[in-house]
């Protein structure tokens, strides 16, 4: 059934616009806040051949970006030796990169990782571009134990 063209449908219609335009901009933000929100599940990863049997663990990684200031924090457990350090390298998947940012790590098999970074415009693109990783070093394999891209 239609509805006569009177002021009060007219205006009506007037007063859903700011409503819509609100849900439209919400959706928006959120969509921008998902393109900045980052996870990344740390797992075993050889350097070399010789510790393929000796690694062991997992654990995940949250990184959130707020312009360009990284918050990244993690949870690791059953690592084979304590941690000794921490870090983000640069590179694709599956290929290592150069580190680029040192984080904390607590010294233990299980522990967790965290640091507030400020990354370059060139970090950034390579974050958005998924070539990011985590990597947790330990005692027993300094080279590195845990590994984890971070992805959207």
């Amino acid at each position: 059934m239609l509805t006569p063209r009177t002021p009060l449908n007219a205006l009506r219609r007037l007063a859903a616009l700011p409503l819509l335009m609100l849900l439209l901009l919400g959706s928006a933000e959120t969509l921008g806040q998902s393109m900045n929100s980052l996870h990344g599940r740390l797992s075993p990863m050889p350097v070399t051949a010789a510790t393929v049997k000796t690694i062991t663990g997992q654990g995940e990684v949250r990184a959130i970006l707020n312009g360009n200031t990284l918050n990244v924090s993690g949870h690791f457990e059953g690592m084979s030796s304590p941690a000794t350090m921490a870090h983000i390298h640069m590179g694709p998947k599956a290929i290592p990169g150069p580190v680029i940012l040192r984080l904390d790590v607590t010294s233990g098999s299980s522990g967790s990782i965290s640091g507030t970074l400020t990354l370059t415009p060139e970090q950034i693109e390579a974050l958005h571009a998924e070539s990011l990783y985590v990597q947790i070093h330990s005692e027993g394999n300094p080279e590195g134990e845990l590994r984890g891209w971070l992805t959207h």
